[in-house]
């Protein structure tokens, strides 16, 4: 079958434009300045060009805000003898959520892509419809990495649904994307380094790195909330009263510290000793036959050993018992080593054993991801210049805000950065 060359059918159809008089008007579906760039510049001798920007793919909400951004003030400067309009829809996530549902784990290029393309063009043509434009089009096809004849084919089908008519293109042909880096260097614009939507961005991420670095209570595990509820009580237990901020108090401590505590703090009376006894015997059960793996996480695991990546945990679990849960739970095998902070005297208030465990796998820190669920050492992996991914646990909601804004990525299950 004979392949349409969409570069030649603009041509012919700029050609009888030139016959008339008049500009037609275009309404440009924009996905960033960049993209448009060179578009534009092609179009304006020929069109009457309205730049259109409405993106509800792009992740996160103010990186939608920077390239609307960008976009207007591209067109108002670079542009500034044509006043070309640019409209620049409101921010509605909800838009592309709803038609990415099913297919969130699709590799890029892939399902989800075409239904985002349909999304976007369609909602540029019933625009362009509804104000009058002569003509609809879109940036889309100046990216080496978007299908020209998919692109091409929508805009045909929504072109005959709405009764307006769809500028064939293929503006990465004739330079057209040599010439959009071009400008984009000697403006110096923002030139984002993925297509715009989360999965991608998450795809990204995810698969620059060489190796995983894994916490384990409240990431790999659903063992936190026996951290949450033991310290206030075990002070109940004792016929005392827990200060409302036990939990906060303890947080960063280890099993014997926390002991430790309560005796001192508490007067109770036993001794530390005594008490870690007991408490070994409950993180024994906890960790050698009731914890279970979070949702997610055994599926993700094989999606990174597929991966090639390397992966090792990183915990303020004594190591005996991160080896009970490691066993009892059958993933033992699939990690290269595990690291104790207690064991080691290295704890998550700085970046040292996240250090030490990319040493140990051989990679520079910066080529690694941490996954954690707690929000100081979400913090301390970010200051120490490693990529996070912030993990949901139930019993760190109240600090979800804080991971959000520190980590590079955050989900509420594993299974959101798989991709095919």
């Amino acid at each position: 079958m004979e392949k349409t060359n969409y570069s030649m059918l603009m041509e012919e159809e700029i050609k009888r434009i030139k016959q008339n008089s008049k500009k037609p008007t275009l309404l440009l579906h924009s996905c960033c300045a960049p993209c448009s760039s060179s578009v534009i510049e092609l179009l304006l001798e020929y069109f009457d060009v309205t730049v259109y920007y409405y993106n509800p793919n792009i992740y996160p909400e103010d990186e939608y805000y920077k390239r609307s951004k960008e976009q207007e003030s591209f067109c108002r400067e670079y542009f500034k003898d044509h006043n070309i309009k640019v409209i620049s829809e409101e921010y509605k996530k909800e838009d592309f959520v709803k038609i990415a549902k099913g297919f969130e784990n699709a590799k890029e290029g892939g399902e989800r892509c075409t239904l985002c393309y349909k999304l976007r063009l369609e909602k540029t043509a019933v625009y362009a419809k509804e104000n009058g434009y002569d003509y609809f089009a879109s940036t889309l096809s100046v990216s080496p990495l978007k299908c020209t004849k998919m692109l091409n084919e929508i805009g045909e089908e929504l072109s005959n649904k709405y009764g307006v008519k769809y500028l064939y293109n293929d503006f990465k042909k004739k330079n057209g994307y040599k010439r959009s880096c071009e400008i984009s260097r000697e403006l110096g614009m923002y030139r984002q380094d993925w297509c715009g939507c989360k999965y991608s961005y998450y795809e990204r991420i995810i698969s620059s790195a060489k190796g995983f670095i894994f916490d384990l209570d409240g990431t790999l595990s659903d063992t936190m909330p026996f951290y949450e509820t033991y310290s206030p009580n075990l002070v109940r237990h004792f016929g005392k009263i827990p200060k409302p901020t036990i939990r906060d108090d303890v947080r960063l401590l280890t099993s014997e510290e926390v002991c430790e505590y309560v005796v001192k703090e508490y007067n109770i009376p036993h001794t530390p000793e005594e008490l870690l006894k007991e408490t070994y015997k409950q993180l024994e059960n906890l960790y050698g036959k009731d914890g279970k793996l979070k949702d997610g996480v055994a599926e993700f695991l094989d999606f990174a050993i597929k991966k090639g990546k390397k992966i090792c945990i990183a915990s303020a679990t004594a190591g005996k018992f991160i080896e009970m849960f490691l066993k009892q739970t059958g993933i033992y095998n699939k990690f290269e080593f595990y690291l104790s902070c207690p064991d080691l005297q290295m704890y998550k208030d700085k970046p040292d054993i996240y250090y030490l465990a990319a040493e140990k796998m051989g990679l520079k820190p910066s080529e690694t991801i941490v996954f954690e669920d707690a929000h100081h050492a979400v913090i301390t992996a970010k200051k120490g210049g490693i990529k996070v991914v912030g993990v949901y646990d139930v019993c760190a909601e109240k600090f979800t805000d804080i991971i959000k804004e520190n980590a590079d990525i955050y989900v509420e299950s594993m299974k959101e950065l798989i991709f095919e």
